[in-house]
This record gives C-alpha cells, structure tokens and sequence, in this order.
C-alpha cells in the first residue's frame, strides 16, 4: 500500500490500478515479453539526463502493432527521477506500453508487471477484452519494410507510374488523331458541297 501511494504521489496515476479495461484502453501495446538486452546512452542531456535503452521480444501480443517477423521491441528509459519502469534482462513481463514510434515506454502507475506476480486472470481479461473490440479499437498493424523491399516498391510505383504516362499519351495522341481526322472530313466535305453547289 506505502509503495502505491509513493507511485502514485510521485507519478501523479490518474487511474485505479485495479481497473483492467481501463489500462487497456489507454494502453497502445499490450504484450508479454523477455528483456533481451539493456545498453546505456552516455551521452547527457542538459538537464542531467541520461537513457537506457532495453530490447523486449514479444512472445504474446494482447493489443496493437504485432507480426510473427517482427517481435522486437525497444524501450527509452530516462534517468534518474524517471516514471518509467526499467526491466531486468532475462526475465519476462505483462508489458502495458505507450508507444512513440518507434520507441515505447511502461509507466510506473500502469498495470506492467513480472509475468510471475501476474495472475492468470488478468491475462485472460485482456485476451477477452482483444477479442470483444476486434479490430475496429485496435491500432493498424505496421509492418517496418526492409531496404530491398523498400526499393522493390519503389520501382513498381516508377513502373506503374511510366505505364500510366504511356496510356495517357496513347489516349492524347488517339483523340488528336480522331480530331485531325474529323477536321479533314469536314473540310473535305465543304468542298463537295462547294463544288456541287458551284455547278
């Protein structure tokens, strides 16, 4: 109880700890993961600052940005004086995670915890409330593209756009055809009248 309130004066939680929908309403990812790495930034800020970068892999996602090819996650932990949450490389967490991409963080006042402290309920609450919103309140799924898959697309749209140009110039080309045409049967045709109309 002293800890939550410690938490909660210092980090200003705005939300009953309890409250399951609620965090995962306000959450933009939500997953159980293993902290496979920690470095260090050495470089401090003006204020004092300096971060911790940590490396998460996602082994169940239960909100927002997931694919199988794509499990990595990297969190920025300010310090000192942070409200974010620093994890211990090895173990694994029920992470609630605000994102600004492409870097997350967990909060002190949210529900993020060591898988081991979790109960089974809690996950299966978030499993029912993914299911129950579906796709309409989750976030689109984001897919980082590789360099080469990068320059592929960028070459079908150079492509796709040169055909484009193609068939437009064909179109322009075809219609002053057809006006050239017309303007010659016109002509042609005045003179016949011309001619008939003079004999």
């Amino acid at each position: 109880m002293l800890l939550v309130s410690l938490k909660s004066f210092a980090c200003d939680c705005e939300l009953p700890s309890s409250d399951i929908e609620e965090h995962w309403k306000r959450a933009d990812q939500i997953f159980i993961g293993e902290v496979i790495e920690s470095t260090s930034d050495k470089l401090y800020t003006a204020s004092g600052l300096n971060f911790t970068y940590q490396t998460i892999r996602v082994a169940e996602s239960l909100k927002g940005h997931f694919h199988p090819k794509f499990r990595l996650r990297t969190f920025e932990i300010p310090s000192p004086g942070s409200c974010e949450l620093y994890f211990e490389v090895g173990k694994k967490y029920l992470i609630y995670a605000n994102e600004s991409y492409p870097i997350l963080s967990a909060h002190l006042c949210s529900r993020t915890s060591s898988l081991e402290e979790v109960e089974e309920s809690e996950i299966e609450a978030l499993r029912r409330l993914t299911k129950y919103y579906g796709e309409e309140k989750r976030p689109t799924v984001v897919i980082e593209k590789t360099e080469a898959e990068q320059e592929l697309e960028i070459a079908r749209a150079r492509i796709e756009e040169l055909n484009n140009t193609k068939k437009w110039l064909f179109g322009t080309s075809l219609a002053l055809v057809l006006l050239l045409l017309l303007s010659v049967f016109t002509g042609l045709r005045r003179k016949k009248d011309e001619v008939q109309h003079g004999t």
